[in-house]
């Protein structure tokens, strides 16, 4: 190995990849970039944004921005520019710069260009697989354009190839004929909803597989598949395997499927592979690559709180490609192995295995990415190895994600072209064997500061894995044995099934009955807050550990029936997998957020400590609390208001909504089972008149609502009005509604914020209060966003929430599904109905498809007022100061949203949108207890924020004691 190391080396001797030749200003910079973090940072940020801009002035505005405070990359040009104003003078050079750099990686989608880059490439000689930037698809409408593309693609290279004489190193194999031209596929791109939890998936990509396969026969090409990320990976395989098993398939030359060995299971899934091979007698390709996407899946996976999915050390990586490299070699009859790598070890290993096994160098290919490593791909030619070169093709404002990719990977502190080229190491440090310790444990996925409160929050499910999914889906089947019980109402220690009884029905299906569940009177409400009054000394002089291992212990009880509550949730309320089991994550989240919160702020604090003085501040509870809970979130925020009060020393009757009862009575029987005495926590179902009872209530101290703006305004007038019989002044705890707006400026990612729009607008039908409901467009953005958002939300599938296939469930009943259909009518009135309908739809359910309208006037009431279902307004506006005023004209201030890549835009977001809850380049619903405090400003709320370290505070009241400790001259000591 060492040997043909080596030899590679003098073979590639005096020769260095052209990205780090320093020609032009741009090449200077990567360069420079490689020791100065804050230049990587801008240079990879200007990069990304810069073909999304449409004119000299907004490129110069945006050099200016990204590299005002790293100037000493440019020279001083930036600071020169910023104080002449003149930074546009930069864009035709930064421009040319970044256009160059970028065709070195992508080539041109025009058959003119293919065929000279192809040429060239042939010249070298050098075979190569095609493949097509801009794979993300966000509608139908667009995989299916996709699935064009390839089409056209490889008629077009086969077109091209028909003319070449045969060169036998790259057409030729140890076997035979190899195709001369081969495309590599993104199966995500043939299918918007390729997501694991989508039973569709695997049959409709296997379906446009199959299809690019039989077009890939008839033009003699092959075809690879190509691995993204993780989430994908388990349906990537499926997919590959299912459509190879095929008889139609058997003869056809191999199609290949990458691996990636920096996942921690990718040697499991070799052997997986071969032994489906085997037991199927299938001949296939496997290209063996490291993985291109480690940044974003261990971020990804720190957010969630999963394991990352990959080693955290690249010695662990370039070890497994090595076994892995092995094995393929050893399967030479079953399997045509490829080691895509620019790495001189890995290559130099995987050709000393293969002589060690008597293989000829035909019985393998090396792989390597255009515009990479050229020396070393040269040496290789040259030492007679057969080269695939990866040749991406395409636009550039689409090919950004990979080019950032390629920036990535040749200025990592761990690259081996950094190393080799840039730097210039020694060869025998560079074919030193993998130095791979004990792998380094991941770093926290939440910040410092939860690290000290002892509280992590609880990871989602990941439903790309098959147990996740079999889990929730037995829970469903389990659930719907138990529908139909009564839900008894809990006064104190005894139950009261009395009086008349209301149903709770399915959404989707509302002749299904969940539960039946007695409704309180008003003697029955004065029967639980005279229990509730009564405990309140016994509860509140309970020591707080005790208190909060309590909430530890309704936690517990949560995580262990997660997936039955997920599947209530799912029933009762209409909410998809991921929602309800996000909402289960989030009651868990509360309980021990506060239970951690309340042991931080304690119960008395010193002021300061002085001679002869003491001062103390103490935190003592209310008294009894009415937690009035509403339907949209029926597990989780009652948990968290129920929690706040009870771990503070209060006492609670918990109402919930009366669209919800059956989970706000599991909520109770988990609190009781927990250790809350039942005196402490009493059990009231009903409408808004047991609200108002309680509401009124004069022993009762403190009000926690969540709900509409008219509820909310009432129950802060009655607590205004109406002090306690004890002479206080009543709390109100009051979380309302939104009318949110996500701004989209000229120069976003609308990538990224389509994916954002539908999930903030659309996800659970639009009925959180945190949902979009205005998008308002900078500039001319909307002839672009506009027929992809539409698409995309028509490719929403509509239907029971229960069967993961369906997107868009139903709305919480009959009334709100008139409401919205109403103000869609009024909509199509009033405005532009892009998509969406006023007529109900055909189905048992409560639902509406979604809708959005444009050419509304701002001041329009569907552009002010709630509407709490699937409707999106879209606004434009000639500037993004114009949006922002726009965004903030209205009475709510819960969340807004903006995506933008202008440094300048994103600070004036921060500086001047009046919303408790600002996102910046994502979805703005989602919130994380901890991780993003949730309240509104305006008529959405009085500022607390839930989830926050301030929020224990309103369920309590603050004493200070000072006593002099001096006697006569003596002072204890403080």
């Amino acid at each position: 190995m060492r040997e043909i190391a080596r030899d590679l080396t003098r073979r590639a001797a005096g020769r260095r990849p052209a990205i780090f030749e320093p020609r032009d200003w741009l090449r200077r910079m990567i360069e420079q970039s490689l020791d100065d973090e804050p230049v990587r940072t801008a240079l990879f940020r200007f990069v990304d944004v810069l073909p999304s801009l449409r004119g000299a002035r907004d490129v110069g505005a945006h050099l200016e921005e990204y590299f005002a405070a790293v100037d000493h990359a440019l020279g001083g040009l930036t600071l020169l520019a910023h104080t002449l104003h003149a930074g546009w003078l930069l864009a035709p050079v930064a421009r040319k710069n970044v256009t160059g750099l970028a065709r070195r990686f992508i080539a041109e989608e025009n058959p003119r260009a293919l065929a000279e880059v192809l040429g060239q490439l042939r010249a070298e000689p050098a075979a190569f697989t095609l493949d097509l930037v801009g794979e993300e698809t966000v509608s139908q409408a667009e995989a299916q354009r996709m699935l064009g593309r390839y089409q056209r693609l490889l008629a077009e290279a086969a077109a091209v190839a028909a003319g070449w004489d045969e060169v036998e190193r790259i057409d030729r194999d140890d076997r035979g004929p190899l195709a001369r031209v081969n495309v590599s596929v993104k199966l995500s791109s043939l299918y918007a909803r390729f997501d694991p939890l989508d039973p569709d998936a695997e049959r409709v990509a296997a379906l446009r597989l199959r299809r690019l396969l039989r077009d890939a026969r008839r033009a003699a090409a092959a075809i690879t598949v190509d691995m993204e990320q993780h989430a994908f990976k388990e349906t990537t395989l499926a997919v590959f395997r299912s459509v190879l098993e095929e008889p139609e398939f058997a003869e056809s030359p191999p199609a290949a499927v990458a691996l990636q060995t920096y996942l921690r299971d990718a040697e499991a899934d070799l052997e997986a592979l071969l032994g489906w091979a085997h037991a199927r007698r299938r001949r296939i390709g496997v290209r063996l690559v490291k993985g291109a996407y480690w940044d974003s899946e261990v971020a990804w996976a720190r957010q969630k709180g999963w394991p990352p999915p990959v080693f955290l050390d690249k010695a662990q990586t370039d070890l497994a490609f090595e076994r892995c490299s092995r094995r393929l070699l050893e399967e030479r009859d079953l399997v045509d192995a490829a080691f895509g790598s620019h790495n001189l070890r890995s290559i130099a290993h995987a050709i000393a295995c293969a002589r060690e096994l008597g293989l000829a160098p035909g019985a393998y290919e090396i792989q390597m990415l255009h515009g990479m490593a050229e020396p070393l791909r040269r040496a290789l030619i040259d030492g007679g190895e057969r080269v695939r070169v990866y040749l991406p093709v395409g636009d550039l404002i689409p090919g950004m994600a990979y080019l950032i990719r390629r920036l990535l990977e040749n200025t990592s502190n761990v690259s081996f072209l950094r190393e080799s080229y840039a730097e210039g190491r020694d060869v025998e440090r560079l074919i030193a064997p993998p130095a791979a310790d004990r792998e380094p444990r991941a770093r926290e996925p939440a910040g410092a500061a939860a690290a000290e409160r002892e509280f992590r929050n609880e990871p989602p499910r990941d439903f790309s894995r098959e147990a996740a999914r079999e889990g929730l889906g037995g829970a469903l089947d389990a659930a719907r044995a138990s529908l139909g019980a009564v839900y008894p109402l809990r006064i104190g220690g005894e139950e009261v099934v009395a009086g008349a009884c209301f149903e709770s029905v399915n959404p989707a299906n509302p002749a299904e009955v969940i539960g039946r569940v007695p409704r309180a009177d008003a003697g029955l409400v004065e029967r639980a807050v005279a229990e509730a009054r009564q405990a309140f000394a016994a509860w509140s002089r309970t020591p707080l550990e005790e208190r909060a291992a309590v909430l530890r212990r309704a936690a517990a009880e949560m995580r262990r029936r997660r997936d039955e509550l997920s599947a209530r949730i799912i029933l009762e309320v209409g909410k998809g997998w991921r929602d309800a089991d996000a909402e289960v994550c989030e009651a868990v989240d509360y309980l021990e957020y506060y239970a951690a919160e309340m042991r931080r702020i304690g119960e008395r604090v010193v002021t300061e400590r002085l001679p002869g003085e003491t001062g103390e501040l103490r935190y003592e509870p209310l008294g009894v609390a009415a937690v009035i809970a509403p339907w949209n979130f029926p597990l989780a925020i009652p948990a968290g208001m129920a929690a706040a009060a009870l771990v503070a020393g209060n006492t609670v009757v918990v109402k919930p909504a009366e669209q919800s009862p059956v989970l706000g009575a599991e909520l109770h029987a988990v609190l009781l089972r927990a250790g809350v005495p039942p005196p402490a926590a009493s059990l009231v179902q009903g409408g808004a008149e047991v609200g108002a009872a309680l509401v009124r209530h004069g022993d009762v101290r403190l009000v926690a609502f969540t709900g509409s703006r008219a509820v909310g305004l009432e129950i802060l007038r009655a607590a205004a009005v109406e002090p306690t019989r004890d002479g206080f002044l009543k709390r109100a705890v009051c979380e309302m509604g939104g009318k949110n707006a996500i701004i989209v400026d000229r120069d976003a990612d609308q990538d990224e914020a389509l994916a954002a729009i539908l999930e903030s607008a659309f996800g659970y039908q639009g009925q959180k209060c945190s949902a979009a409901s205005r998008l308002i467009v900078v500039g001319d953005g909307c002839a672009t966003l506009l027929p992809r958002l539409v698409e995309a939300t028509r490719t929403l599938r509509i239907g029971p929430p229960e069967d993961p296939r369906h997107q868009i469930g139903p709305l919480i009943d009959a009334e709100a599904r008139d409401r919205v259909l109403a103000a869609v009518a009024r909509a199509g009135r009033d405005g532009e109905l892009l998509t969406g309908s006023a007529e109900p739809l055909d189905a048992a359910g409560f639902f509406v498809p979604p809708a959005i309208v444009a050419g509304l006037d701002p001041r329009h009431p569907l552009a002010q007022e709630e509407v709490f279902g699937p409707l999106l307004c879209v606004l434009r506006a000639p500037s993004f100061e114009r949006a922002v005023e726009l965004a903030n004209q209205t009475a709510y201030g819960l969340t807004g949203g903006v995506f933008s890549r202008s440094p300048a835009h994103l600070e004036q977001a921060r500086r001047e949108l009046r919303v408790g809850n600002l996102y910046l380049n994502r979805a703005i619903t989602g919130a994380v207890v901890g991780r993003q405090p949730f309240g509104g400003l305006k008529l959405s709320g009085a500022g607390w924020k839930a989830g926050g370290p301030d929020y224990l505070k309103q369920f309590l009241e603050s004493r200070t004691i000072a006593e002099n400790t001096q006697r006569h001259g003596f002072a204890p000591p403080p």
